[in-house]
């Protein structure tokens, strides 16, 4: 029997969709419904690992999907850290200008301090300390629910005895 196909590239891809839609102000939404992007990651690991196989190798197991699942989770959690930086970098802080106008047409008054707090958060700049710890709080959600998306795709995909 063969070995089985690389883990690699099928992670990667899951975990580049997953930090876009973790990343990107807009798109991000998406994950409001219990990690929907981040469950899509992990099924699209399975399905792109899946294509790989040759009759000769041996069949897709679980424990292989929950390898993508990790390897994807970890790739979004550093991926979705930088594509936050350039788009901060490029657009400025977005997400914090979608939150000021939602709070505007909620006609809710604020207390003076989150206005405070909200200028303060426009003036800084994205620095190391905060992507590293970005990344570190990221790699939970988009672990644990990327496992359960390649878990998903491992039942839908699974070898028929």
């Amino acid at each position: 029997m063969n070995n089985k196909p690389d883990k690699l590239m099928p992670s990667l891809y899951g975990g580049l969709l997953i930090a876009t839609l973790w990343a990107v102000p807009g798109l991000n939404f998406i994950n409001c419904l219990c990690c929907a992007g981040v469950l899509l990651g992990g099924f699209l690991s399975v399905l792109l690992y899946q294509k790989d196989f040759i009759p000769e190798s041996e069949p897709m197991t679980m424990n292989d999907c929950v390898q993508l699942g990790i390897y994807a989770g970890v790739i979004a959690s550093i991926a979705a850290v930088v594509i936050q930086i350039l788009v901060t970098l490029v657009f400025g802080d977005v997400a914090i200008e979608m939150m000021m106008r939602l709070v505007e047409r909620m006609n809710v008054e604020m207390p003076p301090e989150f206005y405070e707090l909200i200028e303060q958060a426009k003036e800084g700049e994205p620095n190391i300390f905060g992507a590293i710890l970005s990344v570190f709080v990221y790699i939970i959600p988009n672990t644990l629910f990327s496992v359960l998306g390649t878990l998903i795709g491992w039942h839908v995909f699974k070898p028929k005895t």
